[in-house]
């Protein structure tokens, strides 16, 4: 279904996927990071109903460089998209993302592979991110769809749907036709972490390095 639309781009409501279980509907805000605003921000943080935990997910395109980006609550997603041309052209929006969300220390930003993502904002877009951790950085093997499973399964008492877990998770570029699968990933990572105790493993890159591989480091 698709809603209004807003001057920022396109929204959408779907549906979750992942359980067997009658959840509320999400919202999914798609932009391109140019045309990123102050409100976009505020719609997504405005529906964390309690605590400060949202869900992240990113992908990556040629070469392994990020071209989507996803924050969610239980009830919206905030879906980003880049290319060469935004990355230069963007500015002011890259520091709406920064100084709003990504270096925000309010909220916690959930997802997996947190340090593939720190050190594609800091190589792609000069970018930084603080109070980031990684959902299977102390727990299930990374990487295998098996943690995946895991997770999602140990989140809600729900029937989870293995086949769909292995869908919405397939690595691959942003393609605007699986705009929903990724959006439900950023959800996914939401969903995994709200019955999990508080973490050591915090990813925090606010510091300009020499180095860029620094920004894959984890600093407990």
């Amino acid at each position: 279904m698709t809603l209004p639309a807003s001057p920022m781009g396109s929204v959408t409501a779907i549906d979750q996927r992942l359980y067997k279980a009658s959840l509320p509907p999400i919202t999914v805000e798609h932009t391109d990071l140019v045309s990123l605003t102050p409100k976009s921000v505020a719609n997504l943080v405005a529906t964390l109903s309690s605590g400060t935990r949202l869900g992240v997910a990113a992908t990556y395109g040629e070469k392994s460089v990020l071209d989507a980006l996803a924050f969610s609550t239980e009830t919206r997603v905030l879906l980003i998209t880049m290319n060469a041309t935004s990355w230069k052209v963007a500015k002011r929006q890259k520091l709406i993302l920064m100084n709003k969300i990504l270096c925000n220390v309010s909220l916690e930003k959930h997802g997996f592979f947190m340090e593939r993502l720190a050190a594609a904002l800091y190589l792609d877009l000069g970018l930084y991110i603080r109070n980031a951790f990684d959902i299977t950085s102390d727990g299930d093997t990374r990487g295998s769809m098996a943690a995946y499973k895991n997770v999602l399964g140990r989140a809600r008492v729900d029937t989870l749907y293995v086949s769909a877990v292995e869908h919405i998770f397939t690595e691959q570029p942003f393609i605007l036709s699986r705009k929903t699968e990724f959006a439900l990933r950023a959800w996914a990572s939401y969903v995994a972490v709200q019955a999990l105790p508080d973490k050591p493993g915090v990813i925090d890159t606010s510091v300009p390095v020499k180095d860029p591989q620094a920004c894959s480091a984890y600093h407990p």
